[in-house]
């Protein structure tokens, strides 16, 4: 894409319109997370409630749990009729999927991948022009254009 966007509103939905000179569009930001981890990290940095750790013990399949939630939230994301009026005002805009897993690596979006097309590669184009994978790596917020879709 290689603009750089400022938010010039925040209607929800969506979560901001983006500007960049004349250039506008719109943009949504979710998170998919492996079961029992938002919970985990959420509360532990909470101060009103005690910390709940994930399950101790042999996790399996891991990279697919991921991907199956992942599959799930741009699905739901895709099929909200909230969208229209901002699609029919700047047309299909971004959507930034934040992975959030202990185990995340390039095996996992391969996976993320595979799971996507067992589905059919579903066409999500008339609503999302970019979706990107939101992560963190080295410490770092990272950000990457997926293009399973």
């Amino acid at each position: 894409m290689g603009a750089v966007f400022s938010v010039e509103s925040q209607p929800d939905p969506p979560d901001a319109i983006l500007v960049d000179g004349n250039d506008r569009t719109w943009m949504e930001h979710t998170d998919a997370f492996y079961p029992g981890w938002a919970e985990d990290v959420t509360s532990y940095a909470a101060s009103d409630k005690p910390h709940k750790p994930m399950a101790r013990g042999l996790h399996s399949d891991m990279d697919e749990q991921l991907a199956d939630a992942f599959s799930k939230i741009v699905l739901k994301k895709f099929n909200n009729k909230e969208y229209k009026p901002v699609i029919d005002q700047f047309g299909p805009g971004i959507l930034v999927v934040g992975l959030e897993s202990p185990w995340l690596d390039e095996e996992t979006l391969r996976v993320i991948n595979q799971k996507w097309a067992v589905l059919g590669n579903p066409d999500l184009s008339s609503v999302f022009q970019w979706i990107y994978f939101g992560y963190r790596s080295d410490g770092r917020n990272q950000a990457k254009l997926w293009i399973g879709n």
